[in-house]
């Protein structure tokens, strides 16, 4: 860990702290997840200044809180957004869960008026409503690949009909994606099963 020279004031333990969390907490890591916090430092070794730095350089040995659900896992988030593919949820701090149209209890559809999915059930309609809780199962969580800095470039530029650049404005990109289901009892709305 590389410390600058107006960190070094600060105890050794807060200023690596400090630089541990600048350099991991609140991003995603590919195959590993979202870094949520510093759980603990092990150890810190040296402190060597190198010629023309000035900053000291640690060896440190640490923990990371990292957020990543496994397939299976039983979750539960507010509904955001829904349209005609699907919804999207949020846990508050990971905004990337999708619940595809296949995955959500059957038999739904989606109202263009209201802008919302309908279960229709026992000829009842059960509204999926925008800030309700939503209880589902992981399906996959996945780490697309970075836009290269060429798709980037051309993001403006689009060809009418044709689907926005991803990490474009239209299509922000996400560096983890949540995928779930809610086709099962006991899944979907809290509120449909109290």
């Amino acid at each position: 860990m590389r410390i600058v020279p107006e960190n070094l004031a600060k105890s050794r333990a807060e200023a690596v702290s400090d630089a541990i969390e600048q350099i991991y907490v609140d991003k995603v890591f590919p195959d590993l997840g979202l870094c949520v916090s510093l759980y603990e430092i092990i150890k810190i070794e040296g402190g060597t200044v190198y010629h023309l730095d000035g900053a000291a350089t640690f060896f440190v040995t640490f923990s990371l809180v990292v957020f990543r659900p496994f397939p299976g896992e039983i979750m539960t988030a507010k509904l955001s957004k829904c349209d005609s593919a699907g919804v999207k949820l949020s846990f508050g701090f990971f905004d990337d869960v999708s619940l595809p149209e296949h995955a959500l209890q059957e038999p739904s559809t989606f109202d263009p008026k209201e802008k919302l999915w309908v279960w229709k059930v026992d000829g009842n309609e059960a509204f999926m409503d925008i800030g309700e809780e939503v209880r589902f199962r992981v399906v996959a969580v996945r780490f697309p690949e970075e836009p290269s800095q060429a798709s980037l470039l051309n993001a403006d530029i689009q060809v009418e009909g044709a689907e926005p650049v991803l990490g474009s404005s239209q299509r922000p990109f996400a560096p983890m994606i949540i995928e779930g289901d809610i086709n099962a009892d006991g899944l979907g709305c809290v509120a449909w099963w109290q």
